[in-house]
Protein backbone atom coordinates (compact mmCIF):
# COMPACT_ATOMS: atom_id res chain seq x y z
CA UNK A 1 0.00 0.00 0.00
CA UNK A 2 1.33 3.42 -1.16
CA UNK A 3 1.57 6.03 0.72
CA UNK A 4 -1.06 8.12 -0.70
CA UNK A 5 -3.24 4.97 -0.37
CA UNK A 6 -2.85 5.02 3.75
CA UNK A 7 -3.79 8.63 3.10
CA UNK A 8 -6.86 7.88 1.98
CA UNK A 9 -7.86 4.91 4.10
CA UNK A 10 -7.43 7.38 7.12
CA UNK A 11 -9.38 9.74 5.88
CA UNK A 12 -12.12 7.59 5.18
CA UNK A 13 -11.64 5.67 8.73
CA UNK A 14 -11.92 9.43 10.34
CA UNK A 15 -15.04 10.04 8.19
CA UNK A 16 -16.57 6.33 9.31
CA UNK A 17 -15.93 7.84 13.32
CA UNK A 18 -17.30 11.01 12.89
CA UNK A 19 -20.23 9.50 11.14
CA UNK A 20 -21.00 7.25 13.78
CA UNK A 21 -20.13 9.50 16.51
CA UNK A 22 -22.59 11.75 15.13
CA UNK A 23 -25.48 8.89 15.25
CA UNK A 24 -24.64 7.91 18.50
CA UNK A 25 -25.20 11.85 19.72
CA UNK A 26 -28.62 12.05 17.33
CA UNK A 27 -29.75 9.25 19.65
CA UNK A 28 -29.06 11.50 23.16
CA UNK A 29 -32.13 13.30 23.69
CA UNK A 30 -31.05 17.08 24.11
CA UNK A 31 -30.59 18.06 27.75
CA UNK A 32 -30.34 14.46 28.87
CA UNK A 33 -27.43 15.75 30.70
CA UNK A 34 -29.34 18.02 33.07
CA UNK A 35 -32.98 16.94 33.38
CA UNK A 36 -34.89 20.14 32.26
CA UNK A 37 -36.89 21.32 35.45
CA UNK A 38 -41.01 21.79 35.55
CA UNK A 39 -41.62 25.42 35.75
CA UNK A 40 -44.30 25.91 39.39
CA UNK A 41 -45.53 28.96 40.81
CA UNK A 42 -46.85 28.77 44.60
CA UNK A 43 -48.78 31.30 46.06
CA UNK A 44 -48.45 31.48 49.54
CA UNK A 45 -51.77 32.54 51.57
CA UNK A 46 -50.84 36.53 52.35
CA UNK A 47 -47.82 38.65 52.46
CA UNK A 48 -44.46 36.64 53.68
CA UNK A 49 -43.62 36.39 57.47
CA UNK A 50 -41.53 34.01 59.41
CA UNK A 51 -44.08 31.37 58.79
CA UNK A 52 -43.19 31.08 55.23
CA UNK A 53 -39.44 29.83 55.70
CA UNK A 54 -39.89 26.41 55.02
CA UNK A 55 -41.09 27.32 51.72
CA UNK A 56 -37.90 29.25 51.05
CA UNK A 57 -35.68 27.05 52.48
CA UNK A 58 -36.99 24.16 50.27
CA UNK A 59 -36.07 26.71 46.98
CA UNK A 60 -33.38 27.72 48.43
CA UNK A 61 -31.58 24.22 49.56
CA UNK A 62 -32.64 22.98 46.17
CA UNK A 63 -35.58 20.32 47.71
CA UNK A 64 -37.72 21.43 45.20
CA UNK A 65 -35.01 21.48 42.29
CA UNK A 66 -33.97 17.85 42.95
CA UNK A 67 -37.00 16.98 42.47
CA UNK A 68 -37.59 18.49 38.85
CA UNK A 69 -38.92 21.72 39.99
CA UNK A 70 -37.71 25.48 39.28
CA UNK A 71 -40.49 27.04 41.78
CA UNK A 72 -41.57 30.68 42.20
CA UNK A 73 -42.50 31.87 45.30
CA UNK A 74 -45.55 34.66 45.19
CA UNK A 75 -47.06 36.65 47.85
CA UNK A 76 -50.97 36.35 48.44
CA UNK A 77 -53.30 38.61 49.62
CA UNK A 78 -55.89 36.21 51.48
CA UNK A 79 -56.61 32.33 50.99
CA UNK A 80 -59.53 33.25 48.78
CA UNK A 81 -56.56 34.90 46.44
CA UNK A 82 -54.81 31.74 46.45
CA UNK A 83 -57.71 29.53 46.08
CA UNK A 84 -59.06 31.73 42.72
CA UNK A 85 -55.23 31.69 41.57
CA UNK A 86 -54.86 28.33 41.47
CA UNK A 87 -58.29 27.33 40.10
CA UNK A 88 -57.65 30.04 37.61
CA UNK A 89 -53.91 28.83 36.37
CA UNK A 90 -52.24 31.99 37.79
CA UNK A 91 -50.55 29.60 39.88
CA UNK A 92 -49.96 26.02 39.92
CA UNK A 93 -50.09 25.18 43.47
CA UNK A 94 -50.26 26.89 46.85
CA UNK A 95 -50.88 27.37 50.96
CA UNK A 96 -54.43 28.38 52.54
CA UNK A 97 -57.01 27.80 54.31
CA UNK A 98 -59.20 24.48 54.79
CA UNK A 99 -62.25 26.31 55.19
CA UNK A 100 -61.29 28.89 52.42
CA UNK A 101 -60.68 25.88 50.46
CA UNK A 102 -63.52 24.00 51.17
CA UNK A 103 -66.00 26.88 51.04
CA UNK A 104 -64.39 27.26 47.28
CA UNK A 105 -65.05 23.43 46.49
CA UNK A 106 -69.01 24.09 47.98
CA UNK A 107 -69.23 27.00 44.97
CA UNK A 108 -67.60 24.68 42.54
CA UNK A 109 -64.05 25.19 42.71
CA UNK A 110 -62.38 22.21 41.94
CA UNK A 111 -59.52 21.84 44.29
CA UNK A 112 -58.04 19.68 46.89
CA UNK A 113 -55.75 19.75 49.75
CA UNK A 114 -52.48 17.41 49.87
CA UNK A 115 -50.67 17.78 53.02
CA UNK A 116 -51.84 19.70 56.50
CA UNK A 117 -50.01 22.49 57.84
CA UNK A 118 -51.53 21.86 61.48
CA UNK A 119 -54.64 22.51 63.38
CA UNK A 120 -56.16 25.95 63.37
CA UNK A 121 -53.90 28.31 64.93
CA UNK A 122 -56.30 30.83 66.13
CA UNK A 123 -56.08 32.38 69.34
CA UNK A 124 -58.49 34.57 71.38
CA UNK A 125 -56.32 37.42 73.22
CA UNK A 126 -56.99 39.82 75.74
CA UNK A 127 -55.23 42.12 78.44
CA UNK A 128 -54.23 40.09 81.12
CA UNK A 129 -55.69 43.31 83.12
CA UNK A 130 -59.36 42.92 82.08
CA UNK A 131 -61.68 40.50 84.39
CA UNK A 132 -61.33 37.64 81.19
CA UNK A 133 -59.71 34.64 82.91
CA UNK A 134 -61.14 31.95 80.97
CA UNK A 135 -63.09 31.19 77.62
CA UNK A 136 -66.64 31.83 78.97
CA UNK A 137 -65.65 35.48 80.34
CA UNK A 138 -66.12 36.32 77.08
CA UNK A 139 -69.53 36.59 77.17
CA UNK A 140 -70.70 39.61 76.35
CA UNK A 141 -67.37 41.41 76.25
CA UNK A 142 -66.46 43.36 72.49
CA UNK A 143 -63.91 41.85 69.84
CA UNK A 144 -62.71 43.84 67.07
CA UNK A 145 -63.66 41.90 63.90
CA UNK A 146 -63.86 42.58 60.02
CA UNK A 147 -67.22 40.57 58.42
CA UNK A 148 -65.70 38.07 56.24
CA UNK A 149 -62.33 37.35 57.78
CA UNK A 150 -61.71 33.55 58.74
CA UNK A 151 -62.17 34.31 62.50
CA UNK A 152 -65.79 35.60 61.91
CA UNK A 153 -66.81 32.36 61.05
CA UNK A 154 -64.98 30.65 63.68
CA UNK A 155 -66.29 32.35 66.60
CA UNK A 156 -69.98 30.92 66.28
CA UNK A 157 -67.88 27.00 66.58
CA UNK A 158 -65.86 27.89 69.41
CA UNK A 159 -68.77 29.16 70.79
CA UNK A 160 -70.98 26.96 70.40
CA UNK A 161 -68.47 24.15 71.48
CA UNK A 162 -67.73 26.12 74.72
CA UNK A 163 -71.69 27.00 75.75
CA UNK A 164 -70.92 30.65 75.11
CA UNK A 165 -73.70 32.82 73.49
CA UNK A 166 -72.26 34.36 70.81
CA UNK A 167 -74.96 36.39 70.22
CA UNK A 168 -73.80 38.43 73.36
CA UNK A 169 -70.76 39.52 71.80
CA UNK A 170 -70.29 42.86 70.71
CA UNK A 171 -68.76 43.25 67.76
CA UNK A 172 -66.57 46.38 66.56
CA UNK A 173 -65.66 46.41 62.90
CA UNK A 174 -62.14 47.33 62.42
CA UNK A 175 -59.49 46.16 59.58
CA UNK A 176 -57.56 43.52 59.99
CA UNK A 177 -54.33 45.34 60.45
CA UNK A 178 -55.60 47.86 62.92
CA UNK A 179 -56.91 44.83 65.23
CA UNK A 180 -53.75 44.77 67.58
CA UNK A 181 -54.02 48.69 68.42
CA UNK A 182 -57.15 48.31 69.24
CA UNK A 183 -56.69 45.95 72.14
CA UNK A 184 -54.04 47.61 72.98
CA UNK A 185 -55.87 50.88 73.04
CA UNK A 186 -58.58 49.26 75.42
CA UNK A 187 -61.06 50.12 72.45
CA UNK A 188 -61.97 46.57 72.59
CA UNK A 189 -62.26 43.49 75.01
CA UNK A 190 -60.64 41.09 72.89
CA UNK A 191 -59.22 40.18 69.68
CA UNK A 192 -58.99 37.08 67.73
CA UNK A 193 -55.39 36.24 65.66
CA UNK A 194 -53.47 33.47 64.20
CA UNK A 195 -50.58 32.05 65.98
CA UNK A 196 -47.15 32.06 63.61
CA UNK A 197 -49.10 35.46 61.89
CA UNK A 198 -51.09 38.02 63.59
CA UNK A 199 -50.79 36.85 66.96
CA UNK A 200 -46.98 37.78 67.40
CA UNK A 201 -48.17 41.34 66.16
CA UNK A 202 -50.26 41.55 68.26
CA UNK A 203 -47.96 40.28 71.67
CA UNK A 204 -45.16 43.05 70.44
CA UNK A 205 -47.73 46.04 69.77
CA UNK A 206 -48.84 45.15 73.90
CA UNK A 207 -44.85 44.57 74.50
CA UNK A 208 -44.04 48.47 73.72
CA UNK A 209 -46.97 49.67 75.70
CA UNK A 210 -45.41 47.55 78.85
CA UNK A 211 -49.13 45.46 78.57
CA UNK A 212 -49.61 41.66 79.15
CA UNK A 213 -51.45 39.65 76.83
CA UNK A 214 -53.26 36.02 77.16
CA UNK A 215 -54.30 33.77 75.25
CA UNK A 216 -57.01 30.90 74.68
CA UNK A 217 -55.92 28.60 71.85
CA UNK A 218 -59.47 27.16 70.01
CA UNK A 219 -57.58 24.01 68.65
CA UNK A 220 -57.23 23.65 72.74
CA UNK A 221 -60.80 24.39 73.82
CA UNK A 222 -62.61 22.26 71.64
CA UNK A 223 -61.94 23.30 67.78
CA UNK A 224 -59.49 21.03 67.28
CA UNK A 225 -59.82 21.36 63.02
CA UNK A 226 -56.96 21.78 60.02
CA UNK A 227 -55.74 25.29 59.71
CA UNK A 228 -54.41 25.33 56.50
CA UNK A 229 -52.42 23.05 53.77
CA UNK A 230 -51.09 22.98 50.66
CA UNK A 231 -53.53 23.31 47.95
CA UNK A 232 -53.60 21.99 44.16
CA UNK A 233 -55.99 21.90 41.17
CA UNK A 234 -58.11 18.58 41.20
CA UNK A 235 -57.14 17.94 37.66
CA UNK A 236 -53.17 18.08 38.61
CA UNK A 237 -53.76 15.70 41.08
CA UNK A 238 -54.42 13.02 38.23
CA UNK A 239 -52.89 14.92 35.16
CA UNK A 240 -50.10 16.22 36.62
CA UNK A 241 -49.11 13.83 40.16
CA UNK A 242 -45.30 14.10 39.68
CA UNK A 243 -45.54 17.88 40.41
CA UNK A 244 -48.01 17.22 43.18
CA UNK A 245 -45.47 14.80 44.62
CA UNK A 246 -42.18 16.58 44.30
CA UNK A 247 -44.18 20.17 45.61
CA UNK A 248 -45.54 18.47 48.51
CA UNK A 249 -42.37 16.16 49.31
CA UNK A 250 -40.16 19.18 48.85
CA UNK A 251 -42.43 21.26 51.11
CA UNK A 252 -42.28 18.53 54.11
CA UNK A 253 -37.88 18.49 53.85
CA UNK A 254 -38.12 22.51 53.74
CA UNK A 255 -40.36 22.45 56.78
CA UNK A 256 -37.90 19.19 58.76
CA UNK A 257 -35.33 21.63 57.79
CA UNK A 258 -36.36 24.44 58.79
CA UNK A 259 -37.30 23.02 62.18
CA UNK A 260 -34.10 21.99 62.85
CA UNK A 261 -31.93 24.55 61.75
CA UNK A 262 -33.84 27.87 62.83
CA UNK A 263 -31.37 30.46 62.38
CA UNK A 264 -30.75 29.46 59.15
CA UNK A 265 -34.05 28.97 57.88
CA UNK A 266 -34.40 32.78 58.82
CA UNK A 267 -31.09 33.80 57.14
CA UNK A 268 -32.75 32.13 54.06
CA UNK A 269 -35.74 33.94 54.49
CA UNK A 270 -34.54 37.18 54.82
CA UNK A 271 -32.34 36.78 51.72
CA UNK A 272 -34.78 36.17 49.57
CA UNK A 273 -36.81 38.88 51.31
CA UNK A 274 -34.98 41.84 53.13
CA UNK A 275 -38.07 43.39 53.83
CA UNK A 276 -39.00 41.27 56.69
CA UNK A 277 -38.76 42.41 60.14
CA UNK A 278 -36.20 40.02 61.21
CA UNK A 279 -37.20 39.64 64.94
CA UNK A 280 -40.75 39.22 64.09
CA UNK A 281 -40.11 36.70 61.56
CA UNK A 282 -37.51 35.04 63.92
CA UNK A 283 -40.50 34.31 66.56
CA UNK A 284 -43.15 33.66 63.96
CA UNK A 285 -41.08 31.02 62.39
CA UNK A 286 -40.41 29.57 65.49
CA UNK A 287 -44.11 29.44 66.55
CA UNK A 288 -44.90 27.99 63.05
CA UNK A 289 -42.56 25.04 63.48
CA UNK A 290 -42.80 24.91 67.26
CA UNK A 291 -46.79 25.19 67.51
CA UNK A 292 -48.61 24.97 64.82
CA UNK A 293 -46.87 23.43 61.68
CA UNK A 294 -46.19 19.40 62.89
CA UNK A 295 -49.37 18.05 64.91
CA UNK A 296 -48.81 14.54 66.45
CA UNK A 297 -50.07 12.55 63.01
CA UNK A 298 -47.29 14.17 61.24
CA UNK A 299 -44.55 12.90 63.48
CA UNK A 300 -46.85 9.42 63.43
CA UNK A 301 -47.72 8.80 59.91
CA UNK A 302 -45.85 11.23 57.66
CA UNK A 303 -45.31 15.23 57.54
CA UNK A 304 -48.59 16.65 56.12
CA UNK A 305 -50.89 12.84 56.64
CA UNK A 306 -54.52 14.54 57.28
CA UNK A 307 -56.20 12.29 59.88
CA UNK A 308 -59.72 11.28 58.31
CA UNK A 309 -61.66 12.26 61.56
CA UNK A 310 -60.29 15.63 62.03
CA UNK A 311 -60.57 16.19 58.02
CA UNK A 312 -64.56 15.18 58.78
CA UNK A 313 -64.66 17.68 61.83
CA UNK A 314 -63.40 20.08 59.72
CA UNK A 315 -65.58 19.61 56.83
CA UNK A 316 -68.28 19.29 59.04
CA UNK A 317 -67.18 22.41 61.21
CA UNK A 318 -66.50 24.50 57.59
CA UNK A 319 -70.71 23.16 56.24
CA UNK A 320 -72.43 24.68 59.07
CA UNK A 321 -70.91 27.91 59.41
CA UNK A 322 -69.22 29.07 56.60
CA UNK A 323 -72.00 29.54 54.53
CA UNK A 324 -70.77 27.45 51.59
CA UNK A 325 -73.12 26.77 48.27
CA UNK A 326 -73.99 23.15 49.33
CA UNK A 327 -72.91 20.51 51.98
CA UNK A 328 -69.86 19.01 50.40
CA UNK A 329 -68.23 15.59 51.47
CA UNK A 330 -64.93 14.95 53.26
CA UNK A 331 -63.77 12.62 50.45
CA UNK A 332 -64.00 15.56 47.97
CA UNK A 333 -61.88 17.89 49.51
CA UNK A 334 -58.05 16.04 50.42
CA UNK A 335 -55.98 12.93 49.69
CA UNK A 336 -53.18 11.28 51.11
CA UNK A 337 -52.10 9.79 48.27
CA UNK A 338 -48.39 12.29 48.08
CA UNK A 339 -47.78 11.98 51.82
CA UNK A 340 -44.34 10.14 52.06
CA UNK A 341 -44.49 7.67 55.29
Amino acid sequence: MTISDKAVLAQRLALSAALLLAGSLWLVPIGAGAAEKSAVMIRMDFIIGGKHAPWFVAWDKGFYSKRGLSVTIQPGSGSADTVRAIAAGIADVGFADFTTAIVARSRGTAIQTVAQMGYVPTTILWREDTPIKTAKDIEGKSWAISPGQAQWYLMPAFCKINNIDFKSLKAQETAPALQPAALVAKKVDFIVMFRASNDEVAEAAAAKQGIKLRRIYMRDAGLNIYGSGLIVKEEDVKRRPDMIRAYVEGTMEGLRYTRDHQDEALAILLKHKPEVNKELARVQLKNAVGEVFIPPESLASGFGFMKPDIMEKTVNVTNEYFGGARQVAPEEVYTNQFIKK
